[in-house]
This record gives structure tokens, C-alpha cells and sequence, in this order.
């Protein structure tokens, strides 16, 4: 990611409504700092020019003739990754709000807003970024010069400096089941995956025989989720992919979130675990460390499963979750015995979930049962389970709640691409957020 020192802010206007179009360059005319430098009609037009001409920002109709404005946004980050996005649409809703933030827009706009109230936003929120960049600039590598708003054709006296993104394999792992462990391993999958500015990709493998992943993903259970055209789309069947596929090949045999994380599925039916051995586990984690910056693994409850001594002796990372409860102590003993046989007890941190519970363990006390050094603890909140019923990841719905916090601080700490303070909320004023609140509360 780039950045530029200069001032103007050039910005490209997709909108398959004339009217529209010509109504956002007239206002824009003779604005000290933004200028309307791009029109089109269509989604593909839209992205084209946007890898052509890597503008500051971007407008983009939801309702675009030939695709939607998410796919449009979604697009423009890939080609243009330093073009901040906003949204425009005549229905604007508190999904839309969310599914647009997961893809890394920055703001919904009506389109009955004012042209003062659009430049308004657009300032705030390219500057918010050229900002974060300055901030950023002495802790990164040299590069050379680069495209979009951080920095575009190498100008003079332009900063040119990237943040670098190192790659990682994480499994998440539990003494027992019902602490947490997917929930965990689904919330810091798509808090990476909605650093869309990073271009962050983002693989997570469900190796739990339940399929617990894509249910907290609203993909369904693996049984009904990978039936007719898409049932090769499970685990079992990447032993049929070649040892070096490309990466339109991997993900045919992937399903993508709306929060752009890409997903392994699990085993169509439970009983079908013990058919994934080593050599197939060794073979998927191969493949996705060569096609993306994180990969998670879900694993399942017991670590005396094949599949889990074969991902934790792959993994960079093993993530252990357990609540303050003293019914995860037997479960410890034996993961700590499994742990330190396989020879990984070096690569494990620990995790501690619902820590605020009645009556629970004291850290002293799980620093006994769980010899680990900590990355965090996270709250337990009334809404998670509501968000996990919905297939509604937390860590997207309420991206500032204390448990979503933490989720980023813990995984920072092994996969550092959070570049915002995590140290407490942050409101954002005006936008349609500001809009929403006012006019649905």
C-alpha cells in the first residue's frame, strides 16, 4: 500500500445513470481538492479505469447495470488497492452498511446527500488514510514507487513505503468442546480478511467433523451446503488437485464469504474424518500457504485425531482456547501431554474466552493448566451468540465491541495487519452510519 504527499484528490464516479454522473461532476467543479477525473457507466468500465488510472477515490453505484457495486468495490481494491471506496445507492440498510465495510468500503452514501456532505466524507476518509500511512511510513521497507492515493507514479517527495504482510498458518485448538474454538478461529479469519486495503487473503480450513465453520459463516452445514454441482467443494476432495495448481484452480475447490475470506469445508458427514490423513492435511496446507497470507485452521475438539497432530506439526502457530472453567483442566492435561510428545508445546499460545464469567478460574490459575504465554482474554457479550445463530461473524457486525478488540490485539500479536489503534472505539461521524442511526434508532 502507498502513499502521496500531494494534496489533490482525484476521483472516479461509476454511475449507469447519466443524470447522476454529470450531477456529481458539475458539483464537484471548482472544488479546491477533489476532482471528478473518471465516469463510468458500467462496473467493468469502472474497474478498468480504476487499474488504468488509480485514483484517490472512488463512487460506485450499488445498482450498476452490468454487476453490482460491492463486485465493483471488491474488484477496485484488487486492481487499485490505494483507492479508497465509497458506496452510493437509493436504499440504503444496515446489511448493506455491513456487507460494504466487510469488502473494506469506508462509507454508504444516499444519493439525495448533499455534494458538501459527499466531499465532506471523502476528505475525511482519504486523509484518515494518507495519515495512517505517515504514521506507518518509519516502521516499513522501501519500495519503489507506486499507483493510487499513497503515492501514485512515484511523484517527487512522494513517501514510498509498502506494509509487508509475512505469511502464516494458525490452528486453533481446545481442551474440549463448547469454548469458543470456531468462533475464535471464524472472528479472526474475517477481522484479516476486512484489511482489504492490505489486500490481505485469507484461507480458513474446517477440519472439525462438524462442520462448525461454515454454519458460523451462514454457508450451511457441510452436508446441505456441498450437495449437487457443488459437493466436490470439501475437504476430501483436494487429493484429486494437482500438487502445484494454479490459483483459479484452488479456488474451485473453495467457497468465498462476503468478508472475502476463502473456506476449506469440512468432512460432508462426520464419520468421513478418519479418511483425512496426513498426507492430504500436509498437501491443502502446502497449497494455501502458497496462495495466501493467513491461513486458520479450525481443528477439532480432541487432539487425538490424526488430523490434528498433522495440522499442529504444520501449523507456524496453535492458538489454544479455553475458558476459566474447571472443566477444561482434564481436557489440558491430556492436550498438554499430546502437545509435548509431538514436539510443538514451543508454538503454543494461549487464549482465554468468556473470562469475565461468575466464579471462573483466576489467570494464576490458568497459567498452571495452560503453561502457555497468553495473547489476550475475551469477553463474553450477550450479542455473540446472537451473531452466531444468524451466521453473522462478530467481529464484522460490531467491528468496536470489546470481544471484536480483542480478537484483532490477540491476533496482531502473530499476524500483525491492524494499522488502527485497538485500544478502545472509535466513532466515525456523518456518512450513512450517521444517517442509519439518526433515521432507524
Amino acid at each position: 500500500m502507498y502513499f502521496g504527499a500531494d494534496n489533490l484528490i482525484r476521483l472516479l464516479v461509476a454511475d449507469d445513470d447519466p443524470e447522476y454522473r454529470d450531477r456529481i461532476r458539475r458539483a464537484f467543479e471548482g472544488h479546491p481538492r477533489i476532482r471528478v477525473t473518471a465516469l463510468a457507466q458500467s462496473g467493468r468500465d469502472a474497474i478498468g479505469m480504476a487499474r488504468d488510472g488509480a485514483p484517490d477515490a472512488a463512487l460506485i453505484d450499488l445498482g450498476l447495470v452490468d454487476m453490482s457495486g460491492l463486485d465493483v468495490a471488491e474488484q477496485v481494491a484488487r486492481v487499485s488497492p490505494g483507492t479508497v471506496v465509497f458506496i452510493a445507492t437509493d436504499n440504503p440498510s444496515m446489511d448493506l452498511y455491513r456487507r460494504a465495510m466487510a469488502l473494506g468500503v469506508r462509507q454508504v452514501f444516499t444519493k439525495n446527500m448533499t455534494a458538501a456532505d459527499i466531499a465532506g466524507m471523502i476528505e475525511q476518509e482519504v486523509d484518515a488514510i494518507r495519515e495512517e500511512m505517515r504514521r506507518q511510513a518509519e516502521k516499513l521497507p522501501l519500495v519503489a514507487p507506486g499507483s493510487g492515493p499513497l503515492g501514485r507514479f512515484g511523484g517527487q517527495g512522494a513517501l514510498t513505503q509498502v506494509q509487508s504482510v509475512r505469511r502464516e498458518v494458525i490452528a486453533v485448538a481446545s481442551p474440549k468442546g463448547g469454548v469458543g474454538k470456531t468462533t475464535t478461529a471464524v472472528n479472526m479469519a474475517c477481522a484479516a480478511a476486512a484489511q482489504a486495503s492490505l489486500k490481505v487473503k485469507v484461507a480458513i480450513v474446517d477440519l472439525n467433523e462438524f462442520g462448525c465453520v461454515t454454519i458460523q459463516m451462514n454457508m450451511g452445514t457441510p452436508e446441505k451446503a456441498l450437495t449437487g454441482d457443488m459437493g466436490y467443494r470439501n475437504i476430501l476432495n483436494w487429493q484429486y488437485i494437482s500438487n502445484n495448481p494454479s490459483p483459479e484452480e484452488v479456488q474451485e475447490f473453495m467457497f468465498r464469504h462476503v468478508s472475502g475470506v476463502w473456506v476449506v469445508p469440512a468432512v460432508p458427514l462426520p464419520e468421513k474424518i478418519a479418511e483425512v490423513n496426513q498426507a492430504l492435511i500436509t498437501k491443502v496446507i502446502s497449497i494455501l500457504r502458497n496462495n495466501f497470507d493467513l491461513v486458520v485452521i479450525d481443528l477439532p475438539p480432541s487432539i487425538t485425531l490424526d488430523v490434528s497432530w498433522a495440522a499442529t506439526e504444520a501449523a507456524d502457530h496453535i492458538l489454544i482456547v479455553v475458558t476459566p472453567d474447571v472443566q477444561v483442566i482434564p481436557g489440558m492435561n491430556q492436550l498438554n501431554t499430546t502437545l509435548r510428545a509431538l514436539g510443538v508445546a514451543s508454538k503454543c499460545y494461549r487464549i482465554v474466552n468468556r473470562y469475565n464469567i461468575p466464579g471462573g478460574l483466576k489467570i494464576s490459575e490458568l497459567d498452571r493448566y495452560v503453561p502457555y504465554p497468553s495473547l489476550g482474554v475475551f469477553p463474553d457479550e450477550p450479542g455473540i451468540m446472537e451473531a452466531i445463530k444468524r451466521g453473522e461473524p462478530f467481529v464484522l457486525s460490531h467491528p468496536q465491541a470489546e470481544f471484536s478488540l480483542a480478537v484483532k490485539r490477540a491476533l496482531n500479536q502473530v499476524f500483525p495487519v491492524f494499522l488502527e489503534s485497538l485500544q478502545g472505539t472509535s466513532k466515525r461521524k456523518g456518512g450513512f452510519l450517521g444517517l442509519f442511526k439518526k433515521r432507524f434508532a
